[in-house]
């Protein structure tokens, strides 16, 4: 039963030549994949940065409450401010946008057509004012896949898995710290 069988001298090289463009296929998906995770690493962390820099231009604001002082007789005499508390407000949201994209610019050094990524500040970043206090940065690259895209684009004819969308999305928010 488990004898040995005729014929078989040539299987391996041919089975090696059957997986061959298999093997090549996987290890470039392994490849350019690795590649788009580390490119979303970067960009996370450069869209964290300038969302969290856009944030850090908010000012504290006193939340006032007003009394009125009165005299023995009932008049008021005056009016007294009492703070209750403290907030963060973002008052100049073009310094904000500046901050969060000087920053963000500081912090995606690697992000750079040479390296295969595709970045285009009109359409690929956004950054927003959210709420009072809060600062929003979107942003997106396109990563070239030239082995696993190669591969696919052979098998396929669609040219389109040359580059992966990679998108990353940071929001900073600033508070008041009060007491020690």
């Amino acid at each position: 039963m488990f004898g040995r069988l005729r014929g078989e001298e040539g299987f391996l090289p041919l089975f090696m030549a059957l997986m061959t463009p298999l093997l090549i296929f996987a290890w470039g998906l392994a490849v350019d994949y690795s590649r788009a995770h580390f490119v979303r690493a970067e960009l996370q962390t450069a869209a964290d940065a300038g969302s969290l820099a856009g944030a850090m231009t908010a000012v504290p604001v006193a939340d006032i409450e007003y009394r009125p002082i009165t005299d023995a007789n009932g008049n008021v005499t005056g009016v007294e401010e009492v703070v209750t508390g403290w907030r963060a407000v973002i008052q100049d949201e073009a310094l904000a946008g500046n901050e969060a994209w000087r920053t963000f610019q500081a912090n995606s050094g690697g992000l750079t057509p040479r390296a295969g990524v595709e970045f285009n500040k009109g359409s690929d970043y956004t950054g927003a004012k959210q709420d009072e206090d809060k600062y929003l940065v979107e942003a997106r690259v396109r990563v070239k896949t030239p082995w696993a895209g190669a591969a696919a684009a052979m098998m396929t004819g669609d040219r389109s898995f040359y580059e992966v969308l990679v998108g990353a999305r940071g929001v900073g928010q600033a508070i008041v710290k009060t007491g020690n």
